[in-house]
């Protein structure tokens, strides 16, 4: 055996063991998480049916169309940057970001999941015809999907205004057919018994707003999945900032929502507390999707 294959087989099997269980209060959620094949399966108390999830993040799609030439200037460098072929995440081959996110969706049909998570960064700016892309080969699958915004998404670089500014202005202009009539900033799906809960925090804060609508989905009987695209410091390793408050509510109520979906790092890492898993995913422009499995956690006997 190579010495390259050699080492990610043992990656593989002491990955293949990684999990946690909370030990916090009567609720009990156990994450067993394969970190080699990016898939995990999280066993829920009370939970009346199974579920099957696919996380797509940072996907990076780029179409550039001659109607939109005008923006060209502000596009210009990040078409270039993800618009060539890019290695595999863990296979000895490369593809085009396109090649990945068709890769991952008929993934999806083949293992049958039951519902999409796009975590932001899906498109590589907001232009009209990238946005038109996804949402066409999103419903060729035929598979409900979920979206909260990355900083990419609305972001033209070099064009002036603020970052609160530009995200309203894009979502208007280019993103609303990706939020399928939801409100871009917050929303609430129950699913199976599940409360999805989108939070946008791609410019790097949340207002006082969304915190509110937190802390009311907080007090449903449902327990919580969260969609956000930058990874939060539930470890309070940070200085206080603008998202201190919003991480408090997180962390306050660890035993009430079972995992934080994100991305934006472009790099793999699990962060665990009391009930609830923070997973940061690698980024489909690489290949990369992340596969859940939410379980019914059967009674000890």
């Amino acid at each position: 055996m190579k010495r390259r294959g050699f080492l990610a087989g043992i990656s593989a099997v002491l990955l293949l063991g990684l999990g946690c269980q909370a030990v916090e209060g009567d609720q009990e959620v156990l994450h067993v998480i394969n970190s080699w094949n990016q898939s995990a399966t999280i066993l829920i108390p009370g939970l009346k049916t199974n579920l099957k999830l696919m996380q797509i993040t940072d996907a990076h799609i780029s179409v550039s169309v001659d109607r939109e030439t005008n923006m060209t200037k502000y596009s210009e460098r990040m078409h270039k940057a993800y618009t060539g072929s890019k290695r595999h995440f863990n296979q000895d081959t490369t593809k085009t970001t396109f090649e990945y996110l068709d890769d991952v969706l008929q993934k999806a049909k083949k293992e049958h999941v039951e519902l999409l998570l796009l975590t932001g960064d899906i498109v590589n700016f907001p232009s009209v015809a990238s946005v038109e892309y996804v949402c066409d080969r999103l419903k060729k699958t035929g598979i409900p999907w979920l979206y909260i915004a990355g900083n990419h998404d609305w972001h033209y670089e070099g064009l002036e205004g603020s970052m609160d500014l530009l995200r309203s202005t894009w979502i208007e202009k280019s993103l609303l057919p990706l939020y399928q009539g939801r409100n871009p900033l917050f929303y609430s799906e129950v699913i199976q018994g599940i409360n999805f809960v989108g939070i946008d925090n791609s410019t790097g804060k949340v207002s006082l707003e969304q915190i509110d609508f937190l802390k009311t989905q907080l007090r449903r009987k449902e327990p919580v999945i969260l969609l956000s695209h930058i990874p939060y410091d539930i470890r309070n390793e940070g200085k206080p900032n603008a998202m201190t408050g919003f991480v408090q509510t997180l962390l306050s109520n660890r035993s009430k929502i079972v995992g934080i979906f994100t991305g934006h790092n472009h790099h793999s890492a699990f962060s665990f507390t009391g009930n609830m898993c923070q997973y940061v995913s690698l980024p489909c422009f690489q290949g990369a999707c992340f596969v859940v499995e939410l379980k019914v956690m059967e009674p000890a006997r």
